[in-house]
């Protein structure tokens, strides 16, 4: 018998996979049941996400995010074995308070790719806390290295309590990508305009700087929430916010000369900020450009499909987009090495491999 998964998110998964059966969106927002489904050995379900509104709204109050769904999952126990939480902090709250009065006895597998410290480790109630919160999962995937040693030793977790339970997995865009976009990428000629899209903690503000008095075109996409600050934005930058739909952004990347990830988050806040849109990245075979971030496990100058400037480094933003402008060498070496990321090191079947991996261990441990 195959192992009956859930899978649960803090924003909605039934909306995820619909608009990737629509063709509206990556395999990869699906976090793996795409790929699972294809390959046959476990039995993956997308939970509903929300039906009881007024729950979540009572779990406000007590600081419990996603109350409905928890209890929900409470009362669905002999439909599935493992629980699986790409976000997990937000809405397994009262699941693992459970779990640790032995109250709840499913697995919960877990992908991190943000902080468990917040910097505020010198506070040892709170370092215990955070390492009996992590340690409480079953199997926690981290889609980081630097990420998986930093909360290591942050946290001061022995490796006898980390050796069985945590892993590393390389989250990468829907393959069907790679022959969809990456191989029909456009020539350096008919790329006109940079590109830069997002809204966790972009830092659009220095890179309308950069900008400005350089003979470029940027096109920033971002939602009314992470609009920049900026007041008087120059004629060669616009700026959206009502497109949305990644679908949508489909025909700017395709044009783009390179992808901009601007990225700006205190040292307490340092994960895999930047992370999404690296998918895009490798996707539509591009360059990129982004602040330098330690945590993402892609070294993008290593892997030759970019450059990094420090954080708020105006000129460093102004060297690297005039290399990538004016060097078609450069910029072709750099596409074709984000292409062969993508198809080796960097997609949606290695991440589904190593899910798989974890989640028939953990089953098989349940077994037995």
């Amino acid at each position: 018998m195959k192992p009956r998964i859930f899978l649960i998110n803090n924003y909605s998964m039934e909306r995820a996979y619909s608009l990737w059966e629509k063709g509206l969106s990556g395999s990869h927002h699906v976090w793996g049941k795409v790929e699972l489904d294809q390959r046959g050995k476990v039995d993956m379900t997308v939970f509903p996400h929300e039906k009881h509104p007024f729950l979540n709204n009572l779990g406000k109050i007590f600081g419990i995010g996603h109350l409905d769904q928890q209890v929900r999952i409470l009362f669905n126990l002999r439909k599935f074995d493992i629980l699986y939480s790409p976000y997990s902090k937000s809405n397994t709250k009262l699941l693992l308070f459970l779990k640790a009065l032995g109250l709840f006895r499913k697995p919960i597998v877990v992908t991190i790719h943000q902080p468990f410290w917040r910097g505020r480790n010198e506070n040892k109630f709170f370092r215990s806390y955070s390492r009996f919160y992590i340690l409480n999962y079953t199997a926690s995937i981290f889609l980081s290295e630097p990420l998986l040693d930093k909360t290591i030793k942050l946290l001061k977790i022995p490796e006898k309590d980390y050796k069985n339970k945590f892993s590393l997995a390389q989250w990468g865009p829907d393959i069907t990508y790679y022959e969809r976009y990456c191989l029909k990428r456009k020539s350096f000629e008919e790329c006109d305009f940079f590109i830069s899209a997002g809204h966790t903690d972009r830092d659009f503000e220095t890179l309308i700087e950069a900008f400005r008095g350089l003979d470029y075109k940027l096109k920033i996409f971002c939602t009314p929430n992470s609009i920049p600050k900026t007041v008087d934005i120059p004629p060669n930058v616009e700026v959206n916010w009502e497109v949305t739909l990644s679908f949508d952004l489909i025909p700017y990347y395709q044009r783009s000369i390179a992808i901009l990830i601007p990225l700006k988050y205190p040292m307490s806040k340092e994960g895999c900020q930047g992370m999404t849109s690296l998918q895009d990245v490798v996707s539509f075979g591009k360059p990129l450009i982004m602040t330098r971030n330690p945590c993402l496990n892609l070294d993008v100058e290593k892997e030759g499909i970019g450059y990094c400037v420090d954080m708020y480094d105006i000129n460093g933003w102004k060297e690297k987009l005039k290399i990538l402008k004016e060097n078609k060498e450069i910029w072709l070496e750099m596409s074709n090495n984000s292409q062969s990321t993508f198809k080796d090191k960097f997609n949606s079947d290695i991440f589904a491999a190593q899910l798989e991996n974890v989640l028939l261990s953990v089953y098989k441990d349940k077994k037995r």
